[in-house]
């Protein structure tokens, strides 16, 4: 007959299951401790996240008030630059009057002599301006008219006599053959428009 197991035996064998279970606890715990950890550290990550994206807009923002002037202060360079040349549409100057003030026949060759009135419209200052004249063989009291002849004038304004706003006059000549008209060498038969052909603002 096998004898019952004493009291220290006993004791000794449950011993270990309570440890066991112990251990259990102990890990379920470890668990829920972690999990704040975890979840404050998601909360301090979303608060930067937001707090850079504010910056950035505000940066992007502070960035494009800047370049704004910028580009206006671009443009106005743009609107103040002297060219080079321009030509008779951006120049602005205009021949308003071409009046006729003599004829002369030389035989070979009529010279017809015409003074131009110019005003200056536009927003620039000349050195150097450049026209045609052209002179037409017309006859009283008739709109037809012969073209005859014409000629280049070129005008310089140096340091001090600067073609600005305002009037000028200019005399110029225009020369060619007396076969090409058939008509009186007088300043009622004859005719000149003229134009800007190119112009050197200063």
């Amino acid at each position: 007959m096998r004898r019952s197991l004493s009291r220290r035996r006993l004791l000794a064998a449950s011993v270990p299951g309570l440890l066991a279970g112990c251990l259990v606890e102990s890990g379920d715990g470890g668990d829920g401790v972690a999990e704040p950890d975890a979840g404050a550290d998601g909360g301090e990550s979303e608060s930067d996240a937001e707090t850079g994206t504010d910056e950035g807009t505000d940066s992007d923002g502070s960035t494009a008030d800047r370049s704004e002037p910028d580009r206006e202060g671009t443009d106005q360079v743009d609107d103040d630059s002297v060219p080079d040349a321009v030509g008779p549409d951006g120049s602005g100057l205009v021949v308003a009057n071409a009046e006729v003030l003599d004829v002369a026949d030389e035989g070979y060759e009529t010279t017809v002599d015409a003074r131009l009135t110019v005003e200056n419209r536009g927003r620039f200052t000349y050195g150097t301006v450049e026209f045609r004249a052209d002179a037409y063989a017309t006859r009283p009291n008739s709109a037809e008219r012969d073209s005859a002849g014409f000629a280049y004038d070129t005008e310089r304004f140096p340091s001090g006599n600067r073609f600005g706003d305002g009037v000028r006059r200019f005399d110029v000549s225009i020369t060619f053959r007396s076969r090409e008209t058939d008509v009186p060498a007088d300043v009622d038969w004859y005719e000149v428009d003229a134009a800007v052909r190119r112009a050197e603002p200063v």
